[in-house]
């Protein structure tokens, strides 16, 4: 008779999840081409919250464990290498911890209500806070690939009204990118 526990992390169910967790942060790179102009730079987290419901919805319902989420967001933290973006995505993989512990592990609900969490956090660690609060740093830093435009001009829009239509737009685009995941999961997934 084993004792070992099925609810616990395996050495597979990491792998999977840092595996996917890379593909979203291969779709963040590969979008970052498009942080040229003001326009796509406050843009850029509602482009990512219809997109990556995908992933976060196939690790809340294959990876239905303790842990998945919070190692999914360590790892999406770690590869955006900036500290509020790292200290605001890990904020979200505990919250989506604590949610899931509560509601159930691969509950629907909480993944979707998780997973807005996570990219409002997202956009203020990755948008709100590097290019309204702390512009003029990123723009010097940018000096070599002449964005620092781009930059300055998306802090000018962000330091308004812009701000706070962004978060909302983010808000709709991530419940819309988790019905697609959940979508997805159900359509072609569903063991």
């Amino acid at each position: 008779m084993s004792t070992a526990n099925p609810n616990k992390l395996k050495i597979k169910d990491i792998i999977t999840v840092v595996l996917l967790a890379l593909i979203n942060v291969v779709i963040f790179f590969a979008s970052s081409v498009l942080y040229a102009t003001p326009i796509t730079i406050i843009l850029m987290p509602v482009f990512f919250a219809l997109l990556e419901g995908i992933v976060y919805f196939i690790i809340g319902t294959k990876v239905k464990k303790p842990g998945a989420i919070l190692i999914y967001s360590i790892v999406r933290a770690i590869m955006g290498g900036y500290l509020p973006y790292i200290i605001l995505f890990i904020l979200s993989g505990a919250i989506a911890e604590l949610l899931l512990w509560k509601m159930g592990y691969g509950n629907a609900k909480a993944l979707t209500v998780s997973y807005v969490i996570n990219q409002v956090l997202a956009a203020f660690g990755s948008t709100i806070i590097p290019y309204a609060i702390a512009a003029k740093a990123m723009a010097d830093q940018m000096v070599t690939d002449g964005r620092q435009d781009a930059i300055l001009a998306a802090s000018q829009m962000l330091q308004s009204w812009v701000s706070v239509a962004l978060v909302a737009g983010v808000i709709v685009a991530a419940f819309i990118g988790a019905a697609i995941g959940k979508g997805i999961v159900k359509k072609h997934l569903a063991a």
